[in-house]
Formats: structure tokens, C-alpha cells, sequence
């Protein structure tokens, strides 16, 4: 799916302002809700655990990169390579960032929210966000190029019968005038609000935010386990 090639090129897209503007949404949320030990499912370079325990929260990471996992470990919080459903710990919440969920095909979406329920105590919390149409269909879609140093990325994005395919052309250069090329292609998926209902988790709020543009690109949502 990609994940070991997006990670290393993650640090050069320059969307670090957007995603700690993310990161402090979510936090806000933890903070409100009183969570003092969350997951964080899909917690790549670790940014979002180290922020929560600067505000005294315990968090813990899985991502299935092992290339985010290590640059998660070199912060100095506790991360693992480990899917979700093999997790056996509870916790009072878990977030999901970054376009989590969009990364799931429909079909996968009722066993990963069953697997978030089993990490949640009774009343626990799942907060997560989601592109909108707008987000994929304005935002997301299209062509961007990345040149620095002796780096350089091609990305090429197409939205089509609500599948974003993301092609990745990373160039580096090894020695001398030698460049190696790694390619790969991303793949995600717009979901509805009513798809994610009826999943086992009732939803009990929705923030609509504007972070690429000025129309609503991703919705958070906060999910409660009866």
C-alpha cells in the first residue's frame, strides 16, 4: 500500500503546520473528555504522542510502517509494529489521524471498528478524522513535485469512483551522480458518514474543519463505546 515509501517521504511534503493544527484539535478533545491514557492507531512518526505527553496524557502507538515506528521510537515514546485487532490492552480512548480511516476499503471497515471496540473500556472514547468529497475531490486530487537537496518526488493523484490513487516517484541520489528510484502507489477511499454508522459505536459528535482551503475538507468525529 505504500507505507514504507510515504514515510520516508512524509518529512518533505511540508504539511507539518496542518498536522499539528490536527494533532492540537484532537488533544482538545482528550483534554475535554478527561482521557488520561489513550492508542494511537496509525501514529506514524510518533508527533502526536510525544504532544500528549507534554499534556500529562499516556498514549501509546501502533502503525504498521516499521519505518514510522522507529522514527516514533527515536522521540522516545513507546511505539509498536502491530495491527490494531492484535492489540489486547484497554484504553479510555484511541484516536485515529491523518486519514486513517480513508485508508480502509469499505469491506475492512466493520472488523476495524469491531477491533476498536475491543481496545475500548465501556464508555471509552474512538476519535478520528475523514476527508470529505470537497477534500478529495478539490484538494487531495492533482499533481505536486518536491525538489530538495538531492531529493526529489513526483506525486500524482486521481480521484475516481471515490478511490483517490496516489502514484509516488521518489528520486535520491547514492553516490556521486547516481541516483536510485523508488516507486509505489497509495490507495484511499471517500466513506460516507452512513457507512461508518451501525458499525458497533455510537457517534456522538462531528466537527467539520477547513484545513487545506477554505470550503470543509475532513470532519472529525467522536465515537462512544456503550
Amino acid at each position: 500500500m505504500g507505507l514504507e515509501l510515504y514515510a520516508k517521504i512524509e518529512p518533505l511534503l511540508g504539511f507539518e503546520e496542518q498536522k499539528h493544527y490536527l494533532y492540537d484539535l484532537f488533544l482538545q478533545k482528550l483534554r475535554f473528555l478527561n482521557i488520561q491514557r489513550c492508542l494511537d492507531i496509525g501514529c506514524g512518526s510518533g508527533e502526536f504522542i510525544y504532544k500528549a505527553q507534554q499534556e500529562s496524557i499516556e498514549c501509546i502507538g501502533i502503525d504498521l510502517s516499521q519505518e514510522m515506528v522507529q522514527r516514533a521510537k527515536s522521540l522516545g515514546v513507546k511505539a509498536y509494529r502491530k495491527d490494531l485487532c492484535e492489540v489486547e490492552e484497554k484504553f479510555e480512548a484511541a484516536v485515529a489521524i491523518f486519514d486513517v480511516i480513508n485508508y480502509l476499503h469499505t469491506d475492512a471497515l466493520k472488523r476495524f471498528f469491531e477491533c476498536v471496540k475491543m481496545v475500548l473500556e465501556p464508555g471509552g472514547y474512538f476519535i478520528c478524522d475523514m476527508n470529505t468529497l470537497y477534500g478529495f475531490q478539490e484538494v487531495a486530487q492533482g499533481a505536486l513535485i518536491v525538489e530538495e537537496g538531492k531529493k526529489f518526488i513526483a506525486i500524482d493523484a486521481e480521484f475516481e469512483d471515490n478511490i483517490l490513487s496516489t502514484k509516488i516517484d521518489y528520486f535520491y541520489l547514492v553516490e556521486k551522480s547516481c541516483y536510485k528510484r523508488e516507486q509505489d502507489t497509495i490507495i484511499q477511499y471517500y466513506h460516507s458518514l452512513e457507512e461508518l454508522k451501525g458499525l458497533g459505536l455510537e457517534l456522538v459528535d462531528l466537527d467539520f474543519i477547513s484545513l487545506y482551503a477554505d470550503e470543509v475538507d475532513k470532519v472529525i468525529m467522536t465515537w462512544k463505546r456503550n
